[in-house]
């Protein structure tokens, strides 16, 4: 009665396997589904009108330039920079550039660091009352220039102020009416030149080292003229007694020769009568 048994626990673990295995294979060979396509699709932008009514500039659509024409700075001898605004954006914008807006600054040390002194600024001494609105296509630029003649300026253009100092100073364009539209950094190199020598003291001594005056180093003995005259009325005065002298010692001379003739005619007189 118990022998069947073991047959039909081996029939039902071979029809298991056989579906089992079956079941491999048709997942195997089952097709894969596509992922889901997504519903919501992300809408392509506007198309970009050039022509459309200009808005003020962004930061991000103002590409502002700054060059100087030498790096090394001399007293008396101006910097001339090259301002540039450009617009790098879509469409066309409005900028407010006048110079009191744009302006190139000037600092003794780095920009942007505690240390940094302003030392100059083409919007201190600019025309307040100046307008100059600029419309800017995609790709137009704007270049102006500043000279800066190596003095220090303040707010309200003040005199009076200190001269400037040998070192390093940086140079940098801002855009007052559109924050954040900055140039880059130029550096420059301000130097002063040391007076030579020769023009540090001028002696009035003779450059072969004697003193001034007689060549032989010895003092005149004569008088010096007196340029208001009086030397000349010494010497006419000198001069007069001079000829009073020789008038004199004439009149003694000829009464000498008066008094020889007498005698002499005296003596033959006397010849005479004898």
């Amino acid at each position: 009665m118990t022998g069947p048994r073991p047959r039909r626990r081996g029939r039902l673990i071979a029809v298991l396997v056989v579906l089992a295995l079956g079941g491999i294979g048709v997942a195997a060979t089952w097709p894969r589904t596509d992922p889901p396509i997504a519903a919501a699709k992300v809408e392509p932008p506007e198309p970009v009108d050039p022509n459309a009514a200009a808005a003020p500039c962004a930061p991000e659509d103002l590409d502002v330039g700054l060059a100087a024409d030498r790096t090394a700075v001399t007293p008396g001898v101006p910097v001339r920079f090259t301002v540039s605004v450009r617009n790098i954006g879509q469409v066309q914008c409005l900028v407010d550039a006048p110079r009191r807006s744009l302006a190139v600054t000037v600092y003794e040390g780095e920009v942007g660091e505690p240390t940094a002194e302003r030392a100059w600024s083409s919007a201190d001494c600019a025309d307040q009352d100046e307008e100059r609105l600029l419309l800017l296509g995609p790709g137009d630029v704007d270049t102006t220039s500043v000279r800066w003649s190596d003095s220090r300026s303040a707010p309200d253009c003040p005199g009076g102020q200190p001269k400037l100092t040998a070192g390093q100073y940086t140079a940098q364009v801002t855009l007052a009416d559109v924050e954040g539209a900055n140039s880059d950094v130029v550096r420059l190199t301000y130097t002063v030149p040391q007076p030579s020598p020769s023009s540090s003291g001028e002696s009035s001594a003779d450059p072969s080292g004697e003193p001034s005056g007689d060549p032989s180093g010895k003092a005149s003995d004569e008088p010096e003229a007196n340029p208001s005259g009086s030397g000349e009325a010494g010497e006419s005065g000198g001069g007069e007694k001079s000829g009073a002298d020789e008038q004199s010692d004439g009149n003694a001379k000829g009464d000498a020769d008066a008094k020889g003739d007498q005698d002499a005619d005296a003596g033959d007189g006397s010849g005479k009568e004898s």
